[in-house]
């Protein structure tokens, strides 16, 4: 199994992520005390405090058996060797291989059928529900953002949804490893990018703003990226290469 998923998630020369679409905010924390309860004790507190929400239907991957899955995602902003990053909090998926292969970068994974992205009126409504862990609607509109809302573009600079690096731990949720993991672009790629304003209802451990609209954006992926970490396994498949001394020596 994990030569498969190494294979999966590294050896894809022409792309794992094919096309996207995905709903995204940011915010100061609502509660410090939770904040600073969630973010491990191998992660430091960053510069500012934020609380990053994601919802993504990822419409076309590859190779089979990974195919077309949705997710949701709760991330803190942390500090870790001098720089900074986006911890996940949680992160429910709704197919066993992209569960699979999220533990084995180390992200915090699990299944659950119910996540939806759907359009709606002049925006898109996703909603995501895991019995006795979270349920939790994102309402998306078009337009300005509300007055007063976090306007920080610091982290939308990239027009991509996750522009910086994830910082994960191994074992799963555990550490003591820190790793590094992002998205990087293979090929010719666009992002189509509408800005509006989102609200939030539900409940993520006293992690999210309730009920009150948020700068927010809707983001379509078109192209060809692939998750990377920072100290990606062997590539499976292959026959490492033998030094001719030692060849010589073995006959």
């Amino acid at each position: 199994m994990r030569r498969i998923l190494d294979w999966l998630l590294y050896a894809q020369s022409s792309g794992q992520f094919r096309e996207l679409v995905g709903i995204t905010t940011h915010f100061a924390p609502p509660d410090p005390d939770a904040y600073r309860h969630y973010l491990p004790d191998a992660l430091g507190m960053p510069v500012r405090p934020l609380v990053k929400v994601f919802l993504i239907d990822y419409l076309r991957v590859a190779p089979w058996p990974f195919t077309r899955y949705r997710e949701w995602t709760v991330l803190l902003r942390a500090a870790h060797d001098d720089g900074e990053g986006w911890y996940p909090v949680t992160m429910p998926v709704t197919t066993w291989i992209a569960r699979q292969g999220g533990h084995h970068l180390g992200f915090p994974k699990y299944v659950t059928p119910s996540i939806e992205l759907v359009d709606s009126d002049d925006g898109m409504r996703g909603r995501v529900s895991a019995p006795g862990r979270i349920d939790v609607t994102m309402d998306y509109r078009d337009g300005e953002a509300p007055r007063g809302a976090d306007r920080d573009t610091r982290h939308r600079a990239h027009e991509s949804i996750l522009p910086d690096d994830l910082l994960v731990l191994k074992p799963v949720g555990v550490g003591p490893e820190v790793r590094r993991v992002r998205f990087r672009e293979v090929a010719a790629s666009t992002w189509t990018v509408r800005r509006g304003r989102v609200t939030l209802h539900g409940d993520a451990g006293n992690l999210l703003v309730q009920d009150r609209p948020l700068a927010a954006s809707l983001h379509h992926f078109r192209g060809a990226m692939n998750l990377v970490a920072d100290a990606p396994a062997t590539l499976p498949f292959r026959r490492p290469a033998v030094p001719a001394s030692a060849a010589r020596r073995a006959a």
